[in-house]
């Protein structure tokens, strides 16, 4: 099944999706997700709660990469439960309340948020393929994939040096492109 026929079952309220998505992508969430949490049970709690958020969010976010979307709610509702996590263990409730107020006003997406994004995803595709192939992969494999440097430069027999200098040059660059097109 294609993202697009697992997006039209969310928009259909067809309880199908959800299981698309988990027998699609469960395994990717649970990677993103692990980085984030160390205990198991936290990590499938949280995978599980990514899955609501997408019910909820899918109308009407429209999502264009499907993989992407839920990535990015992974990491972030990770993030979120880490620090709700942490805020306990100091004794303080207060900040994760806000957080989780923050969540519910994020997730309402704007027209004018949804063409900003978009255009800066066309954006930031344009600027990859003018890379090189080598700070391309670099780049991708570190923001994409979320491969840590010493890892990127192990998996491609590159010093770590060379990677850390590689991805902040092109995320100078990035910036600078970003500016010229006037989307930062």
């Amino acid at each position: 099944m294609t993202d697009q026929q697992i997006i039209s079952l969310f928009h259909a309220r067809d309880e199908r999706a959800l299981s698309e998505v988990s027998a699609r992508y469960a395994a990717l969430c649970m990677r993103v997700v692990r980085r984030h949490l160390r205990s198991t049970e936290d990590a499938e709690e949280c995978v599980s709660d990514v899955m609501m958020k997408l019910w909820q969010q899918i109308p009407p976010a429209e999502p264009v990469n499907l993989e992407a979307f839920i990535v990015t709610l992974a990491q972030r509702t990770a993030i979120d439960k880490a620090r709700r996590m942490q805020a306990q263990k100091r004794g303080g409730t207060a900040p994760a309340s806000l957080e989780a107020l923050g969540d519910s006003l994020a997730a309402r997406e704007t027209v004018e948020d949804a063409v900003h994004h978009r255009l800066l995803t066309a954006a930031v595709e344009c600027f990859l393929d003018a890379l090189s192939d080598d700070d391309q992969t670099i780049f991708v494999e570190r923001y994409h994939n979320e491969t840590a440097p010493r890892d990127i430069a192990r998996k491609f027999g590159l010093s770590g040096v060379h990677v850390r200098k590689s991805l902040m040059r092109t995320r100078r660059r990035l910036k600078a492109f970003l500016k010229e097109e006037g989307l930062l």
